[in-house]
């Protein structure tokens, strides 16, 4: 059984570790605010589509396959004004074939397409074929993504790119 002092040691001895761990913690955020200029900001993904809820954005960055960008997305029914974050499946010149509803890439099958919006509305195919100059292919793992396989949004062009987005939480 501990005795007092030897409990009241160790209590102190896990304050230490913790004010040590929050000094570390506050000398990364002193210098993540130093080395921060107009080439970054913050966007947060305010849907259940991405595991991550908030983002740094590069937007000096060009986008490659894997990396999630920070996007306007086309005028469409159900997001007025609202940036998205998604990942880049495949860029330009790249093939998106399609079976159905079934979207692939390099054989691999990448996402299916519902049939309706969670409001009930007829959701229409995105497009299929070699990605254009300029443009992406983006969608998230989430069965309701509002992605490149609606063809709403499409493929994304380049301009319409806010950044590369790095995912933070």
């Amino acid at each position: 059984m501990r005795t007092l002092p030897s409990r009241m040691k160790a209590k102190q001895r896990w304050l230490q570790l913790g004010l040590l761990a929050l000094l570390l913690v506050l000398l990364a955020v002193i210098r993540a605010a130093l080395a921060w200029d107009r080439g970054w900001y913050v966007s947060i993904n305010w849907t259940e589509s991405l595991p991550f809820w908030a983002f740094i954005v590069d937007e000096r960055a060009e986008p490659d396959i894997g990396d999630y960008i920070d996007f306007w997305p086309p005028e469409n029914p159900y997001y007025d004004h609202i940036a998205f974050v998604k990942q880049v499946v495949a860029g330009p010149g790249d093939l998106i074939t399609c079976e159905g509803r079934r979207f692939f890439f390099e054989g691999r099958e990448i996402a299916l397409a519902k049939e309706v919006s969670q409001a009930g509305d007829i959701l229409h195919l995105g497009p299929c074929g070699v990605v254009p100059d300029g443009h992406y292919f983006v969608l998230t793992p989430h069965k309701d993504s509002f992605d490149s396989r609606y063809q709403e949004i499409g493929y994304v062009p380049r301009d319409r790119v806010r950044g590369v987005a790095r995912p933070l939480f």
